[in-house]
């Protein structure tokens, strides 16, 4: 089973949405922490969703409140890493998808990730695309991706098979900033492998570095990766 794990703080504009396009994907069974997974045929492809809402000033805990087939887990929790693992220790799957409110995954992407659940040592991410079309956004995420696969590292999605998860025991809940990048690095040094996949991917928000900037993003990025991750993290909504 694949178990996908959202945190969402204020995500009101995006949260429907990506529900929308992960509970459209074809032939994938939808269950729920009260579903019986042992009732349903063994050839069956299932994928239990869980949304973990920090409160925030919207109505994020309402909107995935009207999808009967989604976990939702509202509080006041400390950050993502905080809302990952709680929803991750909340979820049955094999393969665990961490995927930020704000991006949406095309079809066959949870067919795929079922594929890998026998693969116990896997992490990884996909390919990406922008929301928007512009020809800066464009390039910046074509480049983005080819930096995935040299780095290994990722942006707006990790996936990871629950053995390597409970090995590296989960994200840093003390980093506002680049625990991802700890917990993929971490997870390298138990021996799993990382997984580029550029047959399925998923459309994600650029409203970063249309705020904040492209150039200015990437330079954080970049001495996050080679020194030390930043202090803080900006919110942009």
């Amino acid at each position: 089973m694949v178990s996908i794990i959202i945190p969402a703080h204020e995500e009101a504009k995006y949260i429907g949405i990506s529900l929308e396009k992960i509970l459209n994907q074809k032939d994938i069974v939808y269950v729920t922490k009260n579903t019986d997974v042992k009732t349903i045929a063994t050839d069956r492809i299932l994928c239990e969703i869980t949304v973990v809402v920090s409160k925030g000033k919207d109505n994020t805990d309402g909107i995935v409140g009207r999808y009967p087939k989604v976990n939702l887990i509202s509080g006041n929790f400390r950050g993502v890493s905080d809302a990952r693992n709680i929803g991750a220790k909340a979820s049955r799957g094999d393969v665990l998808l961490f995927l930020d409110a704000d991006t949406l995954l095309n079809d066959g992407f949870i067919k795929r990730l079922d594929s890998l659940k026998n693969n116990t040592n896997i992490i990884g991410t996909s390919k990406l695309y922008p929301d928007i079309q512009s020809l800066k956004a464009r390039i910046f995420m074509f480049c983005n991706n080819i930096a995935h696969i040299i780095s290994k590292t990722s942006m707006a999605l990790i996936f990871c098979h629950r053995e390597i998860y409970d090995k590296v025991k989960g994200f840093d809940e003390n980093m506002p900033a680049g625990e991802d990048l700890k917990f993929i690095k971490l997870a390298l040094n138990e021996f799993a492998k990382f997984k580029y996949l550029g047959d399925i991917s998923a459309v994600t928000s650029m409203r970063r570095f249309e705020t904040v900037g492209y150039l200015k993003t990437t330079v954080e990025w970049i001495k996050g990766y080679f020194f030390k991750p930043p202090s803080y993290y900006d919110i942009v909504r």
